[in-house]
């Protein structure tokens, strides 16, 4: 006996009859351990409809809600079951006691780890080992570091493994930074110890699979910062992007999930007089009010998030994902994983992560600026690592798997973060730098900085495409 089969057996021992609609509602809240809650609130019914489940919450909320037509004409994405998988989720290895041997221990992982990526590049199929190198042409993989600049403009740089290190001179156009795994192609001279590079090689990632279409025409909505709490909270936009949702119309009836890329809450302290810009002063009050927020939302939509820099977690990242208590607020259709975390979606695998790291980025890679959002990432997938540099602007906590490193490789790569918003392909995979739910604050126009609030990425399974909503 399935789950639908067990709830409508243990309805009709209570003489409850529900309209089909009402056994996904009930399934989604929790299914059999949500009957005696369900019973209790609507059994005096008898015969349950799905608008008497809606106008009940309407009362709850003090306001009267009205069932629309499109929702009783049930959205395509009404019609199908959630297909969510974590993949890869740091939350379930937070440890380290933040010693040598951990950081020790970290840069290994992400050697060995990018190292077999390009292993498997055609033009590294013959790579040594640095200590096994001999004069003559070589291929080699390393990690850089000390970059330098000399007067005729060649680069040089060490590269290091697990078995030396050796000075690299390279006059090519290709952009490297320090903690950078990368293969070397060139001339070895031992006795300067030195490799002429002709070539560099990036780990980078290959053409996305070709079929991943489904054939259900579902898909995501995706958004970044929504920062609740901000008296610069584009309410007035959210509720119009929480009622399209609600429509199940105009594009919004494929959404069967809703990614949010961090920065769900504004938070308390995290930039020096912050709480001149606050409209909810107490950050527990900030994450209820986007919990009731998305209790608003249609129950067939799952929502997933992680956090960002504003959430009430740790800096370093990985983050944790929202301590229980704050998670508890929420009803079951929303997860939380960590930052960042990959998972699939009826095959697709998403890559979200908040995005600190384009503060690096922007700063590191010639030509960057917060409009080339797309570049960087695309220079991330091209590293395949989410924060190529250590440290910088971006503190790292020494576990014993560097989880900042792409790999499997994904079909979205989503980040938020930086308040702007673009979308881009790189070898068929999609790139969304999601957009936030915030006005320019008084620090964004000190730094004539202008963000690009309101828009909402959708993601069609069906088609492989991206829409672009503005709220």
């Amino acid at each position: 006996m399935d789950d639908r089969e067990r709830i409508v057996s243990e309805l009709l021992k209570h003489e409850i009859v529900v309209e089909p609609e009402v056994l996904p509602y009930i399934i989604n809240k929790g299914g059999v351990s949500y009957l005696s809650e369900f019973i209790k609130r609507y059994g005096s019914l008898g015969y349950i409809t799905y608008s008497d489940i809606h106008e009940e919450n309407g009362k709850e909320n003090g306001e009267k809600k009205v069932v629309e037509k499109s929702t009783m004409s049930k959205p395509s994405a009404w019609e199908y079951d959630w297909d969510f998988k974590v993949i890869v989720n740091p939350d379930v290895n937070m440890r380290a006691s933040g010693g040598s041997e951990d950081f020790h221990r970290l840069f290994k992982d992400r050697f060995e780890r990018i190292s077999s990526i390009l292993k498997r590049k055609t033009s590294l199929r013959e790579a040594r080992r640095i200590s096994r190198l001999n004069d003559g042409e070589v291929q080699t993989i390393g990690m850089v570091s000390e970059i330098r600049r000399t007067s005729t403009g060649k680069m040089v740089f060490e590269l290091e493994d697990l078995s030396g290190s050796i000075t690299c001179l390279y006059s090519g156009d290709k952009v490297v930074l320090n903690d950078e795994v990368i293969g070397v192609i060139g001339k070895y001279r031992k006795g300067k110890n030195i490799i002429y590079a002709s070539d560099i090689i990036k780990p980078d990632v290959w053409w996305h699979r070709e079929d991943r279409k489904i054939e259900e025409n579902i898909g995501a909505a995706i958004i970044s910062d929504t920062h609740v709490g901000s008296n610069t909270f584009i309410k007035d936009r959210w509720e119009k992007f929480i009622k399209w949702l609600k429509s199940g119309k105009d594009g919004a009836e494929i959404v069967k999930y809703l990614i949010i890329a961090g920065d769900l809450v504004d938070g308390i302290g995290v930039y020096p007089h912050q709480e001149e810009e606050l409209e909810i002063l107490d950050i527990f009050k900030q994450y209820e009010t986007l919990a009731q927020y998305l209790k608003e939302l249609p129950d067939y939509i799952k929502v997933i998030t992680i956090p960002g820099n504003h959430d009430i977690v740790r800096n370093a990242e990985p983050q944790p994902a929202l301590p229980m208590e704050i998670q508890k607020m929420f009803d079951s259709n929303v997860e939380f994983l960590s930052n960042p975390s990959m998972f699939s979606l009826h095959g697709y695998k998403f890559l979200v992560y908040h995005g600190a790291s384009l503060n690096n980025l922007v700063e590191l890679v010639p030509g960057m600026d917060y409009q080339k959002t797309g570049a960087m990432m695309e220079y991330m997938l091209k590293a395949r690592h989410l924060s190529p540099v250590y440290g910088e602007k971006v503190p790292v906590v020494p576990l014993d798997r560097d989880y900042l490193v792409i790999d499997p490789q994904p079909d979205v790569l989503v980040t938020g973060h930086v308040h702007t918003f673009s979308y881009g392909i790189y070898k068929g995979i999609h790139l969304i730098n999601a957009s936030a739910w915030q006005e320019q604050t008084k620090y964004q126009k000190m730094m004539n900085f202008n963000p690009d609030p309101g828009k909402v990425a959708i993601i069609n399974f069906h088609t492989d495409e991206v829409t672009v909503k503005r709220f």
